[in-house]
């Protein structure tokens, strides 16, 4: 079920159509996302009732203006956390990461007006209310494996603090695995100990990128793990190190 949400939201995305028109798109081209949306795109005239409504940009403004910093209007940055809790999602949780996401945010920790009001008028959000619909949206997508994993993925250039940079940070990226690995990755707590023990771990997009996989690719036994897979140095050394971790345990 969740697969077919997540082929919604993605056909949905792609081509600003209704949920219903997505659905018929979707059967008549047999579950194919890309087939749908050729389809779509080749007969846009016979959907252009269906097209989702944009959100006034005026109205969008005037909602950023709100939370844009006192000394750069151009920015919500000091006032986000409050702008989650006006749509009524965690400061703490996935979704405060969910929606720069969705914002195409470029600077950590920053949402620039052009991104805020984009973002929103072509979600047709242009009021608290129907943001707060929008975000929990967000946060549905984001609980499924497709959705999270393009969200995950996004997420390593926007945690560089220079676009020059092939690495993030372990403190950074430590920190923000808390939050946005939390209920995904089973061994996360083990995960981060390990990496409190090594000497220097880079944290490059390759590491990034896999640790998504293996979280949902390792059983709790890590009896699927091959020493001769294609995994990161890194995550091999993690498992390496729970496998001895597991026979510390049964010694004891």
């Amino acid at each position: 079920m969740s697969s077919i949400r997540a082929k919604l939201r993605q056909l949905q995305r792609l081509t600003q159509v209704s949920k219903q028109t997505a659905e018929e798109l979707l059967e008549v081209n047999h579950g194919s996302v890309n087939a749908a949306a050729d389809y779509y795109f080749s007969n846009q005239s016979k959907f252009r009732s269906s097209k989702k409504k944009k959100g006034d940009e005026n109205k969008i403004r005037t909602i950023f203006k709100k939370y844009a910093d006192d000394d750069d209007p151009n920015l919500i940055q000091e006032k986000y956390s409050d702008f989650l809790r006006d749509i009524e999602v965690e400061e703490d949780g996935l979704g405060s990461f969910g929606l720069p996401w969705k914002f195409n945010a470029s600077d950590m920790g920053v949402i620039e007006e052009k991104e805020f009001v984009t973002g929103l008028s072509e979600a047709g959000a242009d009021s608290i209310p129907k943001i707060k619909a929008w975000s929990k949206n967000v946060l549905d997508e984001l609980e499924s494996e497709e959705g999270y994993k393009e969200f995950y993925n996004w997420m390593f250039e926007y945690l560089k603090e220079d676009s020059k940079r092939k690495t993030i940070d372990l403190d950074i990226s430590m920190e923000v695995w808390q939050v946005i690995m939390k209920d995904k990755f089973t061994f996360l707590d083990k995960w981060l100990e390990f990496l409190k023990q090594e000497t220097k771990p880079k944290i490059n997009k390759d590491v990034w990128s896999q640790l998504v996989e293996f979280a949902f690719y390792i059983k709790d036994d890590f009896s699927n793990w091959d020493p001769a897979g294609a995994w990161p140095v890194l995550i091999d050394s993690f498992a390496e190190w729970m496998q001895g971790q597991k026979q510390l345990t049964g010694t004891q």
